[in-house]
């Protein structure tokens, strides 16, 4: 097999040493059920791209993710491993609590670094975290060179929190990006032959502006329904427990699944064309390979989710990413992407003329300037950065 790292614009490089993961994981496995297998991303097939951009993105000369707290000691795990990588997301958040992870890594004697942390907070919210993520952030702090952080927001966040050894990066999922896919970015004609969309419809309480978003999707939603569109979920429990009742063939499951996702959409569950779209035009992937691979079919992508928006970015398939939190507009600012606020009722022809003249020659351009901040990144942690094609290299257990 191909090493996946191969063909990609620069890498990580951390000559001889062997690297534990703990964070969002590149890959899940295949013979799980729904459940389980969401479970194994961290409650979001999103996450995927984050370590597997940063796994795929790293050489080595072991790497492997951490089996469990349980299965190494703390204290021993400098016998297994030199250094920590954590593939973050919205660990800075209120709600989100790492007091185990904290009690854990403070045990051990490993330097940690930290790739795309991402705040969860809205703007002018007081941080209430944990005691154990702030514990856990500032451990990371101490032991390392710098944060890598998703942008300026994240970034002032800790800084505010007295925080300050941070470096602005971006998400490591950008690490898979390829020469020949910015190429067919730059040149690339988006149109609506064959659509993928994605939704946010189970965060809406956590949009800067909830009605506005919800009002903008549900009209997108209910445009595309008639058209060649495809509707790629990631952690929606309603079209997850439809896709197993119809795995299953529990019919009536499969009807109160199909009223729940009616009214977020807000048409109505006897609907024929919202039954067939859902039953031949829902999809859910927990492979990146398998995900690029069906974004590459498509003609563009529309929707509020960052990562299946980047899913197709990795495919050379343009994208109008629909910014609806801070989590998403700090990433689409840094880098340039061409996106739209749902800061207001945004007409539905608006979203699709949009999104059928989208110029991602800022992006490339940014690409360009954002490979210097990883190289200042990656040598304030003694780490360093390649742009030639290295040895591949297999993960091996602890």
């Amino acid at each position: 097999m191909t090493d996946p790292a191969s063909t990609r614009l620069f890498q990580v490089a951390a000559p001889g040493k062997r690297v534990c993961f703990w964070g969002a994981p590149a890959h899940v496995a295949s013979d799980h059920d729904l459940v389980r297998r969401l479970e194994a991303t961290g409650a979001n097939t999103g996450n995927l791209f984050i370590g597997h951009g940063l796994f795929h993105g790293l050489d080595c000369a072991h790497k492997a993710f951490h089996p469990g707290f349980a299965a190494i000691p703390a204290e021993r795990l400098h016998e297994h491993f030199d250094v920590v990588f954590v593939p973050a997301s919205n660990f800075v958040g209120n709600g989100v609590d790492l007091t185990a992870h904290a009690d854990y890594f403070a045990r051990t004697k490993l330097p940690i670094f930290c790739f795309g942390l991402g705040s969860q907070l809205r703007p002018g919210e007081t941080p209430a975290l944990k005691p154990g993520t702030e514990r856990f952030l500032r451990l990371m702090a101490d032991r390392s060179g710098s944060i890598g952080v998703r942008g300026a927001f994240t970034a002032e966040v800790l800084w505010d929190m007295g925080i300050r050894n941070t470096s602005i990066t971006g998400c490591p999922s950008m690490l898979g990006m390829r020469t020949d896919i910015l190429a067919r970015l730059a040149v690339a004609v988006p149109s609506r032959d064959k659509v993928a969309l994605n939704f946010s419809n189970n965060v809406r309480r956590h949009a800067l502006y909830p009605d506005a978003m919800r009002i903008s999707e549900n009209a997108l939603f209910q445009r595309l329904l008639s058209e060649n569109a495809y509707y790629i979920i990631q952690n929606e429990r309603p079209e997850l427990d439809m896709i197993a009742a119809m795995m299953a063939g529990d019919g009536r499951r499969y009807a109160s699944a199909m009223q729940e996702i009616a009214t977020l959409f807000g048409v109505s569950a006897s609907r024929s064309d919202l039954r067939n779209f859902l039953e031949r035009r829902m999809r859910v992937f927990f492979s990146v390979e398998d995900w690029v691979g069906c974004m590459e079919t498509m003609s563009a992508a529309i929707g509020s989710r960052f990562h299946g928006n980047v899913a197709a970015l990795l495919a050379g398939t343009p994208a109008l990413f629909l910014v609806h939190d801070m989590r998403t507009r700090e990433l689409c600012e840094l880098m340039r992407l061409p996106h739209v606020l749902l800061d207001r009722e945004v007409p539905v022809e608006e979203i699709l003329e949009r999104a059928g003249e989208l110029d991602y020659a800022p992006f490339i351009a940014q690409f360009a300037r954002l490979t210097m901040e990883w190289r200042l990144f990656l040598d304030r942690n003694g780490l360093g950065l390649q742009f030639h094609e290295a040895r591949a290299v297999a993960p091996v257990a602890a």
